[in-house]
């Protein structure tokens, strides 16, 4: 979807006095429009009995404006896809089983008139409208236009899997046996070999460029090299047929311009066409022939093509799904679970003539198993980079890995922060009601929301203690960007190879370092910025200064020693400025900086034990300020980088009568800034 209303919130409920007159939303008339390619639109009361038709969910592209006439009332501006893709969608659903009866479908750039009035209007109206629809279709490149216009690769990716669309159709409805009669079928026209009968097997079993390593998760050896096992599988046949091709080298191409700087014995030396040149015409024959001889090429080419498109296809799928609407779209579809997609690169390329009545676009099931989760191949970048450079990098898997991942497994701060939006604000509009914060959906424009600091701000008031520290925690992962701006727990960027799912797991057990029923065990404060007496807008954020209270059970004082140039070393690159400006500089050498790292795990025994928690180990908050104010920012980079001491720190257990009370570092909860 499209829309991004600069007043009024998407979804949000008709006020009573509009809800006087029914309601009528604007549809496209899929066979109408279909006869001569012309927009077709019908208004239909949207509480009409049985009215059906098909909600598209989408993303935006950036394309010249098309005007044209909806013949309803208004002229509707498409920015965001060629109407040609549009009209070929139209055509696929006329032909789809589920869809092929359905008279209607809704596509919001068409559909929503711009006017002021109209528009607001609509826009009320608008989780009505996807709530209503028979089928929600996903469709992840309806801006195919835009794609190939701002990407070489992608037009590339799109053009080079032109052939191949039906192994991809196949892949991802997961049809092993119509995937078996395609390859067979490939390995037919390629002209490989039936003789020997291995040949065949080894090549479909024990090489990554079939069905079998599409689908399966195979590791290899660190020396596996894919292209000289699929050189090996070709010599078993090559041996048997080099005699023919010696021959044919020697008696037309004995005149080789490279033949004093190059002897061999291939049937058509590669360097034979560095240089373009046309063929006699008594060779064409045998270059035929040895074209149908070039069965490994192919079988690579098909294999490179298949994968892809696949890797871009998951892509899409998660560019699509991180768009706040669309995450608002796809999680009203799953309350009828009838959201189905497709990609309007298909459509372009199926023989319209082929197409049958069990044709069918994919069907995301929300009440599907998640057990393709389990698998930790495409967990993160690096998961990834080692699964496509060591394994048989399973195409399939990833892509549903990324379907249930995307939409059924993010969490709420995963949905809110992690999404894409024109409008911070939108952010809340959008997920608050997906969580248990919906009620504070209403109070969503009072807050004040315009940039990424203000909605995690609001975020630390209004959630729970566990997703409080869950953000606390992810904005102090390795990784996460600390540029010196208050307040340092709320203007970090967020690492995208956080481990949420990690971070749960360690507040859940326990021995987790926080009361998650305690209110106190982190607090958002404020109070004045501003020093200098000047009259100040209370309701300003940027006059402001914000501070979390935080209490653990237990933390880590790491040891102060005047010779460990390495503890300077860190403290040099937590931000001084800050540190000045919140008045806990480093006086003197007797009255250093504090150094605090906070786990999210506290020891069951004593120092040096082995316990299941090492696994947590890396969960953890460093702090950098004094005991004497109890002021602390957090670091600019993890402690584990720079100052690997931290393990070998004091451990103070909050309320533990057996610490030494006398020392100046222990402190009941921190002030972070």
């Amino acid at each position: 979807m499209t829309i991004d209303d600069p007043v009024d919130q998407l979804g949000k409920d008709t006020h009573p006095q509009q809800q006087q007159t029914a309601f009528e939303v604007v549809l496209v008339d899929i066979e109408k429009t279909l006869k001569n390619n012309v927009i077709h639109c019908v208004k239909r009361p949207l509480e009409e009995k049985d009215l059906k038709f098909v909600a598209l969910s989408y993303r935006w592209g950036e394309l010249h404006e098309t005007m044209i006439d909806t013949k309803v009332g208004y002229t509707a501006s498409i920015t965001s896809f060629s109407l040609d893709d549009f009209y070929d969608l139209c055509y696929t659903m006329t032909r789809e089983s589920n869809l092929k009866h359905i008279k209607y479908v809704w596509v919001d750039a068409i559909c929503v008139d711009q006017r002021p009035a109209k528009r607001k209007a609509t826009i009320y109206q608008m989780s009505n409208i996807y709530d209503k629809a028979t089928y929600i279709l996903a469709v992840p490149d309806l801006h195919l236009a835009h794609l190939k216009a701002v990407s070489i690769k992608n037009n590339d990716t799109i053009l080079g899997s032109k052939e191949y669309i039906k192994d991809i159709y196949h892949l991802i409805h997961g049809n092993t046996s119509q995937l078996a009669a395609l390859e067979e079928k490939f390995l037919d026209d390629a002209h490989v070999p039936n003789e020997p009968p291995a040949l065949r097997l080894l090549l479909l079993q024990y090489t990554d460029h079939f069905a079998h390593s599409f689908m399966t998760y195979q590791k290899h050896a660190d020396h596996y090299c894919p292209v000289r096992a699929l050189d090996h599988i070709c010599d078993i046949n090559r041996k048997g047929h080099q005699g023919h091709w010696r021959a044919w080298i020697k008696g037309k191409s004995s005149n080789s311009s490279i033949g004093d700087l190059h002897q061999c014995n291939e049937a058509l030396c590669p360097l034979e066409s560095f240089c373009q040149s046309m063929p006699s015409k008594d060779i064409l024959e045998e270059l035929g022939q040895f074209d149908q001889s070039n069965w490994k090429g192919k079988i690579i080419q098909r294999s490179t093509s298949i994968r892809q498109s696949m890797e871009f296809l998951a892509d899409l799928v998660k560019d699509w799904s991180s768009r706040v609407w669309v995450i608002s779209e796809f999680n009203i579809a799953k309350k009828k679970n009838n959201l189905m997609f497709w990609f309007t690169q298909f459509g372009s390329f199926l023989d319209r003539t082929h197409f049958k009545d069990d044709f069918t676009f994919f069907k995301f099931d929300f009440n599907d198993s998640d057990a393709m989760l389990n698998t930790p191949y495409y967990e993160n970048q690096y998961d990834s980079f080692i699964t496509r450079s060591y394994s048989s990098n399973p195409v399939y898997i990833l892509f549903h890995y990324t379907m249930i991942h995307q939409l059924r497994q993010q969490t709420f701060l995963e949905m809110i922060l992690s999404s894409k939006a024109s409008r911070n604000e939108d952010r809340f509009y959008s997920t608050l009601p997906l969580s248990e914060y919906a009620d504070k959906k209403s109070e969503v424009s009072q807050w004040d929301i315009y940039n990424m600091a203000s909605v995690k701000l609001k975020l630390y008031d209004i959630m729970t203690i566990q997703d409080k520290l869950t953000l606390l925690f992810w904005s102090s992962a390795r990784s996460a960007g600390n540029y010196g701006v208050l307040p340092t727990f709320a203007t970090s960027v967020l690492s995208l190879q956080f481990q949420m799912k990690d971070i749960l797991q360690a507040l859940s057990l326990d021995l987790c370092n926080f009361d998650l029923n305690d209110p106190s065990t982190m607090m958002l404060y404020d109070q004045p910025a501003n020093k200098n007496g000047e009259a100040t807008d209370e309701n300003d954020s940027d006059t402001k200064r914000y501070y979390l209270r935080l209490k653990p059970k237990e933390y880590k004082v790491t040891k102060s020693n005047p010779l460990d140039t390495r503890r300077t070393d860190f403290l040099a690159i937590c931000i001084p400025a800050l540190t000045q400006l919140l008045g806990i500089k480093e006086a003197s050498t007797t009255h250093p900086l504090d150094i605090v790292s906070i786990p999210a795990i506290r020891r069951r025994h004593q120092e040096g034990s082995l316990e299941r928690e090492e696994h947590f180990q890396s969960h953890f908050i460093t702090l950098v300020g004094s005991f004497a104010s109890n002021t602390w920012i957090m670091a600019r980079e993890s402690i584990t980088d720079y100052y690997p001491q931290h393990v070998k720190g004091t451990r103070v257990v909050v309320g533990d009568d057996g610490h030494d009370r006398n020392t100046k570092s222990t402190a009941t909860f921190f002030n972070i800034y």
